[in-house]
């Protein structure tokens, strides 16, 4: 059954869930040279993907930027927002259950991530002032776990809330009113700088980003690379992720390895620089830490 045939099913599941077609990616716009949503720099083909109808995907075309170096699948792009949707919504079955053959650790990361980011709060790094929010939080494990540390952080997910109670409204988001912004695993999905810039533009004036996505020096010119899943479209350089720290006027950041994660901070602190070095656990920078090489 073909991608605008199946989207009949996303159709059935909004009305009966009750969740309206919406979303900053409903302001896709067509485009004829495909410039690069970043840096607005020059795209070229890059490569092609055959997912051999997986939730309804062909082929898919992605395109590199001469300038940072982000691919995105110019396929995805493309899509109508019901198709879009519905790719989301019907490669994340697995939330609510254990398993993900694609990202099998997945719950293991989150448990980790939680505790991190739990360090943080405790040693002071991480304002507690205004309300946190997980932008992009699925089913919601990670706030869960947060939970059981103690921390609340308000849930929001443009896809896949499912009208589900508990999770805020487009209408409630707060521009600049969220002291930590918690993004695990939602770069990738993203379509437009519209939506990047609504996940930095709820940061606070004193706040953090908490980051998790994959990032390279280099995207691999590679059919078979093991990230290219259904459901992503995006993928991000260390150049594309420095233009993108400098445009949100972020001012310094640590990454740490084992959790995956990197806190970007809107102001510089020296309680950051200290932790970071009396610890090898992270690693600082006054902008943006390319860690990944």
């Amino acid at each position: 059954m073909g991608l605008k045939n199946q989207v009949l099913l996303l159709t059935q599941m909004k009305a009966m869930f009750g969740v309206g077609i919406m979303g900053v990616d409903a302001k896709m716009q067509e485009k004829n040279d495909w410039t690069c949503f970043v840096c607005d720099g020059e795209t070229t083909p890059y490569f092609s993907k055959d997912f051999d109808g997986r939730v309804g995907l062909g082929i898919a075309d992605y395109f590199r930027c001469k300038n940072c170096g982000l691919v995105f699948s110019k396929t995805h792009l493309e899509m109508t927002q019901e198709e879009w949707e519905f790719i989301n919504m019907r490669y994340h079955w697995f939330f609510g259950h254990m398993e993900n053959a694609d990202d099998p650790q997945w719950r293991k990361r989150l448990y980790i991530q939680a505790r991190t980011i739990a360090k943080l709060a405790d040693d002071g790094i991480l304002s507690k002032d205004l309300p946190w929010i997980d932008y992009g939080c699925g089913d919601g494990k990670l706030t869960y776990n947060l939970s059981k540390r103690n921390l609340t952080a308000l849930k929001f997910d443009r896809y896949l809330s499912l009208g589900l109670d508990g999770y805020l409204a487009e209408e409630d988001l707060l521009v600049g009113g969220y002291d930590v912004v918690i993004n695990t695993s939602v770069f990738e999905h993203v379509r437009t700088i519209e939506v990047l810039d609504e996940i930095a533009g709820l940061v606070s004036e004193n706040g953090a980003l908490a980051l998790h996505v994959m990032v390279r020096e280099e995207i691999p010119q590679d059919p078979d690379w093991d990230y290219l899943l259904p459901a992503h479209c995006t993928f991000f350089t260390n150049k594309s992720m420095r233009i993108l720290f400098e445009r949100w006027g972020f001012q310094s950041s640590i990454y740490h390895p084992v959790s995956r994660m990197w806190f970007w901070f809107k102001q510089n602190n020296e309680a950051v620089e200290t932790l970071a070095n009396s610890s090898n656990k992270y690693y600082f920078k006054r902008g943006f830490v390319d860690y990944w090489k």
